[in-house]
């Protein structure tokens, strides 16, 4: 395959994945903001929290007026100018399909155009008459029909593949990010039962938990549970084996960077468990781990998309 589509590929897969993440993060945030903890210093935090995994900063560098929520839809939602808005992150996605309209069956460009549609022709006024969270939970629900549409209509060939690597890179990024969020293991619940919601992870979490729910095993299943689609563990191999599918090369080897660190980034994760996450401490897991998810996205980008300079490329 070209370069240049599998790199299409790849991006509309990440930029569907961001608009669905960013819009049930800023869903999770404004359904909390109404609840106990709506007052004060929650709220402002769980604002901040939400503007700084939709915008990729720090959340004590984020500044927040008294109207947070429209502050919020504002630059996560319609801002052009925030590449991971999800205006920005669809129109971006839709540009790639344009690009790949004949590796793409009806089915999938369809879903990818009605969804850029119907965010165009919303409007922050609208919105905020009708109450956020109708709007956002349609592009929730779209974008994961969109990955559907995706197993279900495309070949399983090197373009499936990329897409599953653009996913699964991109959930866990951000999965790793909403994690890095967490201030401390001795927050009260109903802060990590938010950071559950965020991750997709609140009832299946429910389902597998033997006694009392504890911030400590709330964290463990986020990044452990090899059962559920969204933990670290999960999004890891699901890397490694679509780097694999693509190289045709076996899963106990590696053929380039990309394939030797996506095993070691399995191998964080298989070969540890929560008493190894507590050790080594929240904070300095995430950050560790946001930073593996970096060089890896880099060493993809090295092996499948390379920038060659075109005076080096007439030189060979």
């Amino acid at each position: 395959m070209l370069s240049r589509l599998a790199e299409s590929f790849f991006w509309l897969s990440r930029n569907v994945e961001r608009a669905e993440t960013v819009a049930r993060v800023l869903d999770v945030t404004y359904t909390r903001s109404m609840d106990l903890y709506a007052g004060g210093a929650w709220s402002q935090r769980s604002w901040r929290t939400a503007i700084a995994i939709a915008t990729f900063s720090d959340p004590d560098g984020v500044t927040i007026g008294e109207s947070a929520p429209t502050e919020a839809l504002e630059r996560c939602v319609f801002d052009e100018r925030n590449p991971s808005s999800i205006v920005s992150c669809i129109a971006t996605a839709r540009g790639n399909a344009i690009g790949l309209r004949a590796e793409l069956s009806t089915e999938l460009w369809e879903h990818i155009n009605e969804l850029y549609l119907d965010v165009r022709s919303q409007h922050l006024e609208s919105i905020l008459e009708e109450g956020p969270a109708r709007m956002l939970r349609r592009v929730r629900d779209r974008c994961q029909a969109i990955a559907g549409v995706t197993a279900a209509t495309l070949l399983h060939e090197d373009g499936w593949n990329f897409m599953q690597l653009g996913r699964f890179l991109e959930r866990g990024a951000l999965t790793t990010r909403i994690l890095s969020t967490a201030e401390s293991l001795d927050d009260p619940w109903p802060e990590w039962q938010r950071l559950l919601e965020m991750c997709c992870a609140s009832f299946p979490f429910a389902r597998v938990a033997r006694h009392l729910q504890s911030p400590r095993d709330a964290a463990a299943f986020i990044v452990f549970r090899a059962t559920f689609p969204r933990s670290l563990n999960f999004c890891a191999n699901e890397i490694h084996a679509a780097l694999h599918r693509l190289s045709e090369s076996s899963s106990r080897s590696y053929t380039d960077d990309a394939e030797k660190q996506a095993g070691r980034l399995c191998a964080t994760f298989n070969f540890a468990d929560a008493d190894d996450l507590f050790a080594e401490g929240l904070h300095a897991f995430s950050r560790r781990t946001i930073g593996t998810f970096d060089a890896l996205i880099g060493a993809i980008q090295r092996v499948y998309f390379p920038r060659t300079p075109v005076a080096a490329a007439l030189a060979v």
